[in-house]
């Protein structure tokens, strides 16, 4: 019969140190004897030992040292990577942590930490294998949502700003989600809002075909950042101090994940919802923008541009 551990609680004492640990499946489930460590914020309990016990091996591949696994965990996702494993990362870095950091896939991940001082050769991205860890090294965890977490990501935000930052210009930019047909959240009526961004000096950013270091070029510097929900909108917290954020909703999904970097900033943030009728709405997940709400917003905000 397993146990399971907390491994996101943290010590008051500092980091957890775990030896002979095996890190099992996409998600990286420790394993140490009869002791699972849950280690995340977004799976409780019974999810983990489901998914240990569903598992199949793959190949078992040691890593010697010290090591802090920073994949699984919805990690792939750029909001969950910048506001729930980027904190972990950063705080180990500034607790002198030496190890070894195991990083999700996703381009993003280890170019972050390279952007934070952290060298490449301790940068190492998880692959299909499970993992056999000489010692595993946690510290406290928690999620995006908690307004713990923003002093944290405050030094990483001024850490990343440090590099890409400058005084002017400052753009507006769009963060498009229509390249892609299998996207969620595409805007259903993308060929007018363009026009209609036109009159405003509007860039069109397609994030998916630039590197972090291009894309924080950009937001770093932007006065205006408007999109559908999604990873793109998730750079508001890396925008100079007091700009507009319009963060656009189909209603079937709205949610509030970017409110505490926006609240924290004191940007002037508006969440846009499309129009729902007595009928319904047709369009699922996607996004029909009320343009004349949105020309409303654009006029009086950026009347002084």
């Amino acid at each position: 019969m397993y146990q399971v551990f907390n491994g996101c609680a943290g010590s008051p004492s500092g980091p957890g140190l775990f030896r002979d640990v095996f890190l099992f499946g996409e998600e990286g489930i420790p394993l140490q004897g009869n002791r699972v460590i849950n280690r995340f914020v977004n799976y409780p309990n019974d999810q983990v030992l489901i998914w240990l016990m569903q598992h199949q091996n793959r190949t078992l591949v040691p890593l010697d040292g010290v090591v802090l696994p920073l994949y699984g965990d919805w990690s792939y996702n750029f909001w969950h990577w910048c506001t729930e494993m980027l904190p972990v990362a950063y705080a180990a870095h500034e607790a002198g942590f030496s190890g070894t950091y195991l990083v999700p896939q996703s381009p993003f991940a280890a170019e972050s930490l390279r952007l934070l001082g952290i060298r490449e050769d301790r940068i190492r991205v998880a692959e299909a294998y499970d993992y056999h860890i000489e010692c595993m090294y946690l510290v406290r965890k928690t999620t995006g949502h908690d307004p713990a977490t923003m002093a944290i990501r405050g030094r990483i935000r001024e850490a990343l700003r440090a590099h890409f930052a400058c005084s002017d210009p400052r753009h507006h930019l769009y963060i498009t989600r229509n390249s892609h047909p299998d996207t969620m959240r595409k805007v259903v009526n993308e060929e007018d809002l363009l026009a209609l961004l036109q009159r405003f000096d509007f860039l069109t950013l397609r994030l998916e075909e630039l590197s972090l270091s291009d894309q924080l070029a950009h937001t770093c510097n932007a006065a205006t950042l408007l999109g559908p929900h999604g990873a793109g909108i998730t750079h508001c917290a890396f925008m100079p101090e007091r700009s507009m954020v319009i963060e656009l909703f189909p209603p079937t999904y709205v949610t509030p994940c970017n409110v505490l970097p926006c609240h924290q900033l004191r940007h002037r943030y508006f969440q846009l919802t499309s129009s729902c009728h007595y009928k319904g709405y047709p369009h699922g997940y996607d996004i029909e923008v009320n343009l004349p709400m949105l020309e409303m917003i654009l006029e009086k905000e950026l009347s002084g541009y």
